[in-house]
Parts: C-alpha cells; sequence; structure tokens
C-alpha cells in the first residue's frame, strides 16, 4: 500500500497534503514536527484519524480507502463506492508498536545514534554549522541562477538559428511550395486522364475506404482497450476455466465485520477452553468422570423421588401397552404403540414370504425336472456335460424352492415371537380386538385413562431427568446413586462444580456456537468452511476473484480485438492492401482515399483539360531547376510555411538584456563550493570529536549502514501475511552523515523507493539540495514550508 493524501477539514478552509507515489520529502520539520506527522500517519492507521482528519491511501489491489472519524467518534474505512473496507492493520495482525518497528526508521535504527538532546552544543561546532546552513542556500541559489542564465543563453542560440534558418531556407521554402503545388495539378492531370470510369473507380474507393477506415476506428478502440485490460491484468497468472466459473460469482469485497468475528469467535472459544479445563481439574480431583451426560442431573436430585418416578413412568407405560394390545394394538392419541406396530410388520414380512414362494415355486419345480431331463440325456450322448445340467438343476431348486422356504420359516417365527410377546394365539384373533373396538367405542375408555395415566406419569420423570427415558436411566442407576453419594461428600464444592458446569454449557458453549455459526455464515458465499484459516481464505478467494473478472474482461478484449482485426483484414484484403503490418495498411489507405478525394474535387474544379497539362509541364521544370541536391528527399510541403522573422527579433533583443543582466548578477559558483567544503571539513572533524558520524569516520562504514537501512524496508515491503506492504517513514536518519556518505545513502532511497514508498521527513540542508535537484525530473515531491507575506 501507498499513502495518497493526509488532509485536515476546518472551518472554512481545508489542508491537503499530497504524496508523490514514490518520494516524497517534507523540509523544515523540527524534531516534534516529525514526531507529530509521524503520530498523525501511523495512528491514523492503527486508531483512525483526528477528528476532521482524513487519510487515503491505495491498497495492494490499486483501490483507493479512505479513513475518517465521523462526529460520533467511530472510524471508517471505505472504498470509492462508499463500501466498507477492511482495517488494513488487522490484515498485518500488528499494534501501534509494531507499526513503528516496521515503518518508522530513524538514525538510531541504522546505527547512527545521535548526542543526547540535554547536552550543550559546542559554540565552534553551532557556529560551523551555521556557516555550513548559509554556504548551502547560497550555493544552491548560486547554481540556480547559474543554471537560469544558461538557460537563456540556449534560448539565444535557438533563436539566432532560427533565424538563419529563416534567411537561408527562402529557397527551400519555396521549393516546398512548388512541390505542393506540384502535387495538387499532378492529382488534378491524373483525375482528368482516367476520365468517366476513373470517376466511378474512385467514387466506389471512397465509399469503401471510408467504410474501411470506421472499421479501423473501431479496431483502433479495441486494441486501446486490449492495451487497458492488459495493463490491468499485470502479471497475474491466468485461471484455469474451473477456477474461473467458481470465482465469477464470488462478492468482490470481505466482508466489513470479518475481523469482528474472528476475533468474536477466538475469545468465545478462549472462554469455552477455559472453563472446560477448569471443570475438568475440579471434577478430575473431586469427582468421577460420569459415562453419561445425565449422570449429573439425575444426581442433583432426590433419589428415592427420582427412581419412584422413573419406575411409576415404566409401569404405566406397559399397562398402556397391554390395553393397546387387548384392543388389537389400537394407539392412544400422542402414544406409540410399539408391540402393536411389530406385530403388523411381523405380519407383513409373513405375508411377503408367503407370495414369493408361491411365485417361484412353479417355476422351480419346472426348472429342476428340465435340469433333470438334460442329465439323463447327457449321461448317455455327453458325459461331460452332464455335471453341468446336475448343477443348474440344483442351483434353480435352492433359487426357486429352499430360498423362500427359509425366508417363510423366518418370517412365521418372528409373527408368532410378536403373537408371543402381544399375548394373543394368532393374528386373526388380534385383529378381531381392534374390530371390536372400533364397532364398540366405549371399550376404548381403558386404554385413553391408561394412555392419560402414561403421559403424566412420563411428563413428571421428564421435569426430573430431561430428555432421557427412564429405561436408559435404570441401566446407569447405581452411577447415578455413586455420584450423588460424591455429591454429598463434596460441601461447598459440589456448588462450585455445578456453578462452572453450567456457565459452561448454558453460556460459553452456546456463545462460541453461535460465534461460529456467525463467522460460517459471513464465509459461506466465499466456500471457506473451516474458522481456523477463514480470514485468511476469504482474502485470497477475494484476490482470486478480482484476478477472474480481470481474467474475463481481458479475454472479452481479447475476442473484441481479434475479430474486428480479423474483419478489418478482409476489407482492406479487398481494396488491395495486403502487404505490411495492419497499421501501415491503414495509413496506406488513408493516402489513398485522400489522393482519391483530391481527384475528386478536381473534376469539381472543371478546368480545361490543356490547361491544366500546360500548368503541369511548368511546374516539373521549375521543381527541376529549384531543387538542390543538399536538400535530398526530406522536404514536405510542411517546409514551405514562412517563420515570423520579425517575432524572433523581439524574442531575441529581450533575452539578450535579460541574459546580459543576469550574467552580471550570478556569484563564483566555484568560490562558494570551495568555501563550502572547506567549513564542511570543519564540521565533520568537530562532529567526530563528539562520537558522530561523517564520511571520514571509519568505525562505521557506507556499506553496514546500507544493508540495515535495506533490511528495514525490505521487512516493510513483506509486512503482511499475504506481502501487504508498508510505506517507509525516515525521520531525519542521516542528518550525522556529510559528503559522499550521504549522497550514496539519498541515491539508495530513491533507489529503493522504485518498490516502496518513502516519505523523507527533514530540516537537513544537504536532503533538501537533494530533493530540489529531483523534483525537477519527477522522481519525487518536495513540500517545503512558505514563510507568510505580511
Amino acid at each position: 500500500m501507498r499513502f495518497e493524501e493526509l488532509s485536515l477539514r476546518i472551518p472554512g478552509d481545508e489542508l491537503r497534503m499530497r504524496f508523490h507515489e514514490k518520494t516524497t520529502v517534507l523540509s523544515g520539520l523540527g524534531a516534534l514536527e516529525r514526531q507529530g506527522l509521524v503520530e498523525s500517519l501511523l495512528g491514523a492507521l492503527a486508531a483512525g484519524p483526528a477528528q476532521q482528519a482524513e487519510l487515503t491511501y491505495i491498497d495492494a489491489q490499486g483501490r483507493r480507502v479512505r479513513i475518517r472519524r465521523d462526529p460520533t467518534g467511530d472510524v471508517t474505512h471505505s472504498f470509492d463506492d462508499g463500501s466498507v473496507a477492511p482495517d488494513f492493520l488487522a490484515l498485518l495482525g500488528v499494534d501501534l508498536v509494531g507499526l513503528r518497528d516496521l515503518a518508522h526508521v530513524r538514525a538510531g535504527d541504522l546505527g547512527l545514534l545521535t548526542t543526547d538532546i540535554g547536552l550543550p552544543e559546542p559554540p565552534e561546532l553551532a557556529e560551523s554549522r551555521a556557516a555550513l546552513a548559509e554556504l548551502n542556500e547560497k550555493l544552491e541559489s548560486a547554481l540556480a541562477a547559474r543554471q537560469a542564465v544558461e538557460a537563456m543563453r540556449m534560448e539565444l542560440s535557438r533563436i539566432d538559428e532560427g533565424m538563419r534558418e529563416a534567411d537561408e531556407g527562402r529557397a527551400k521554402r519555396r521549393y516546398a511550395r512548388l512541390l505542393t503545388d506540384l502535387e495538387r495539378v499532378r492529382a488534378e492531370a491524373t483525375a482528368m486522364r482516367t476520365g468517366d470510369a476513373g470517376a466511378a473507380a474512385d467514387k466506389r474507393f471512397v465509399e469503401a475506404g471510408r467504410l474501411a477506415l470506421r472499421v479501423a476506428e473501431r479496431w483502433h478502440a479495441t486494441r486501446d482497450a486490449l492495451k487497458q485490460a492488459t495493463a490491468d491484468f499485470g502479471d497475474r497468472e491466468r485461471l484455469d476455466a474451473r477456477t474461473l466459473a467458481e470465482s465469477e460469482s464470488m462478492p468482490e469485497h470481505a466482508p466489513a465485520e470479518l475481523d469482528a468475528l474472528v476475533s468474536r469467535l477466538e475469545l468465545a472459544e478462549s472462554r469455552r477452553n477455559a472453563l472446560a479445563a477448569r471443570l475438568s481439574t475440579l471434577a478430575t480431583s473431586r469427582l468421577p468422570e460420569p459415562s453419561h451426560p445425565s449422570v449429573v442431573r439425575l444426581a442433583r436430585g432426590d433419589q428415592e423421588t427420582v427412581w419412584e418416578t422413573a419406575k411409576k413412568a415404566i409401569d404405566s407405560g406397559l399397562r398402556l401397552e397391554r390395553e393397546s394390545i387387548n384392543l388389537g394394538g389400537l394407539a392412544a392419541e400422542g402414544v406409540s404403540q410399539a408391540v402393536g406396530e411389530e406385530l403388523e410388520e411381523a405380519h407383513e414380512q409373513l405375508g411377503a414370504a408367503e407370495r414369493l414362494l408361491e411365485s417361484r415355486q412353479r417355476v422351480g419345480y419346472l426348472t429342476t425336472g428340465g435340469a433333470t431331463a438334460l442329465a439323463a440325456i447327457a449321461l448317455i450322448l455327453f458325459p461331460l456335460a452332464a455335471p453341468l445340467a446336475i448343477a443348474a438343476g440344483i442351483g434353480g431348486a435352492a433359487w426357486s424352492i429352499l430360498r423362500p422356504r427359509r425366508r417363510l420359516a423366518v418370517a412365521r417365527g418372528r409373527e408368532e415371537e410378536a403373537l408371543n410377546q402381544a399375548g394373543v394365539p394368532t393374528y386373526l384373533s388380534f385383529h378381531m380386538r381392534r374390530i371390536d373396538a372400533t364397532i364398540d367405542p366405549g371399550t376404548r375408555e381403558r386404554l385413553d385413562l391408561a394412555a392419560l395415566e402414561h403421559r403424566v406419569a412420563l411428563g413428571r420423570w421428564h421435569e426430573l431427568a430431561g430428555p432421557v427415558d427412564p429405561v436408559s436411566a435404570l441401566e446407569i442407576e447405581k452411577e447415578v446413586r455413586d455420584y450423588a453419594h460424591a455429591l454429598s461428600s463434596l460441601d461447598g464444592a459440589a456448588e462450585e462444580i455445578d456453578a462452572v458446569r453450567l456457565e459452561l454449557t448454558q453460556v460459553a458453549e452456546p456463545h462460541a456456537e453461535e460465534a461460529l455459526a456467525e463467522l460460517m455464515r459471513a464465509c459461506e458465499p466465499f466456500g471457506v468452511d473451516d474458522p481456523r484459516v477463514a480470514a485468511a481464505m476469504v482474502r485470497h478467494q477475494i484476490e482470486t476473484a478480482s484476478t477472474a473478472r480481470l481474467q474475463l474482461r481481458l479475454e472479452a478484449a481479447e475476442n473484441d480485438e481479434r475479430h474486428l482485426r480479423d474483419e478489418l483484414y478482409d476489407v482492406l484484403k479487398q481494396l488491395g492492401f495486403e502487404e505490411g503490418e495492419i497499421v501501415d495498411r491503414v495509413g496506406g489507405l488513408e493516402h489513398a482515399l485522400a489522393a482519391a478525394l483530391g481527384r475528386e474535387q478536381a473534376r469539381d474544379r472543371g478546368r480545361d483539360k490543356d490547361v491544366v497539362e500546360r500548368e503541369l509541364v511548368e511546374l516539373e521544370a521549375r521543381v527541376r531547376q529549384e531543387r538542390r541536391p543538399e536538400w535530398g528527399a526530406a522536404v514536405t510541403a510542411f517546409d514551405g510555411e514562412e517563420p515570423d522573422v520579425e517575432a524572433l527579433a523581439r524574442r531575441r533583443e529581450s533575452t539578450a538584456q535579460a541574459h546580459e543582466m543576469a550574467a552580471k548578477l550570478v556569484p563564483d559558483v566555484e568560490l562558494l563550493a570551495d568555501r563550502r567544503n572547506a567549513v564542511e571539513r570543519r564540521v565533520a572533524v568537530l562532529e567526530s570529536s563528539l562520537g558522530e558520524v561523517s564520511s571520514a569516520n571509519p568505525l562505521f562504514e557506507t556499506p553496514d549502514i546500507e544493508q540495515l537501512l535495506l533490511a528495514r524496508v525490505v521487512a516493510a515491503r513483506n509486512a503482511g501475511p499475504m506481502g501487504e506492504a508498508l510505506p517507509v517513514l525516515l525521520d531525519e536518519p542521516f542528518l550525522r552523515l556529510h559528503g559522499e556518505s550521504k549522497w550514496a545513502m539519498l541515491d539508495l532511497v530513491e533507489r529503493l523507493a522504485e518498490k516502496t514508498q518513502m516519505i523523507y521527513l527533514t530540516d537537513d540542508v544537504d536532503v533538501v539540495v537533494w530533493a530540489r535537484r529531483r523534483s525537477a525530473t519527477g522522481v519525487l515531491a518536495l513540500l517545503e514550508p512558505v514563510a507568510e507575506i505580511a
């Protein structure tokens, strides 16, 4: 990412500080001002800007993000379209302190430790530094003045050259105008020589040529769109068809609350795990581990009441079952009768087995008899085939008779078992009881009463025990009684365990499940189902979806350009332009079309043919006469334009006067440079005596400083988990360097800024001089304080 603008809105005014995409030098800043600006930029990323302030940056995908604080104090991150942008610092996973360590580079970070600001500076060093600063300013002004004088001198040379060309080029300009007239008359003569056939051909060519040019214009537009789409796609790797189809429908932006949901889930899970660990510690040391979730609840109740209620529920269920069997398995309202259902199912299976045996038995007899006859014949004619026929007969008998009979026997045994369990001799008698109950509705009263008693008993049981059924509860009765006895011996510890268990099961676990469900719902459109990598995978999917959309636009632009290029090829081929590149063919078409239009205009003028021919002969003779060999073939119609000699003379006079006056005011640059170098050496010597670093100090070599700076920049360039980069804020890091060492470090900063944005905060004259020279070429931006005019 890179900073784009820091703005401050105050009533009636707005202050804006725009940053260069590579390097921005902010000069005239003291230590406090530099510290305040660093806090403003990094603090805006970490906790949001101050009230009425706004920070704008460009993210890794080239999208503009604005960070502002609304009147209520809430910080918002938004894209240009108003959608919510992710918190950049949350992506990096660092706080403000970590952000400073990554992006803020000071002299101490490079081993250039500054002296204690509390110690007074020696007067001699202070005077030398002041003299050096003054000489730097004078030298900078002198260099600028000499550069201005040199520019005036070059301007005078250009004006003199223009005036010389104006004087010596009259013949050439006259010759160029003759060529223009010759081309015009030659086109007119050609048009008259071709007659009506040529006029018709020119008319057809003009119509077809204009159509071809319209196709060429459309092709140029699609080619420009293709260039833009190619530039937008960049060096990304193209996706396969399956990934392209999956990514096309994904949202463009991550959910605004994604990071908050991840944090909420982590907090909920950590709370749940802490409670579970605490409960495990308490329970392991004082209580046995329950084998069933209902053990704890059953143990907390009065044991006699619990098990008496369980037995009542079971007994009422048995009475209800008997009454239902007595009425042919009729079910009471709200109660399911398992015995009657089992008997009905067993009888249905018996009927199916009987039908299967009946359907296969006749086929089996026929198959077995036929196989036996074939075996007898085979014994006489083909003895070796007899075993096969016998095996086929046995297999047919097993399939059609033996297996269905075995299935029938199993079904009968199951029905008899169900009849015995129901207490009825036959299924018919069981069914007749149901018919009797249907004829006489009064017989259902005992069944309904038993069902009511069972529902009441079962309801009381569930109030005590929860969802567990009484039969299953009786299986763990001994464990429950032992657990209840252990609870009674714990005194106050039981209450603590119950409280922790209640908080775990009723609060912490539901909250963790709810947080997980919300995170998964937010990640569902992106196909992410693993909460551990949810945030990283969602952002990866967004990046993939962005690549997919760019690839689709690129492929569409490629198809459009290819179709129009093929169409343009065909049109140009029909017009006879078959050689060279397509751009050259279009240029040839434009030239031929202009010639055809010129011939049409010549025909419209209607001059006599003999007059045109005579004029053509005269112009050709004059061209041959006035042509000079030194001009070559480079003379064109554009060379016939006459320059404004009087304007050139006026410009020369004013420029010469300004040059003469400016040359008198330029100081002696060489003398100033010598004086500056001498004072700079003196400052270096004085600083070395105080333990400061200079270009002559061997204690710390420039390559070591370069390595430290490079390491800091690389760390900022790869700050995020997905390679997100940070700008680097250079806080006067090279103040203790002088001479070639400082220039070498500044040149390194310029090279590093090709890939990482640099913001240089300084009050160093040398850095300002370097920045002024570089800012003229546009490689960096220099922001200097401007004194107000009284």
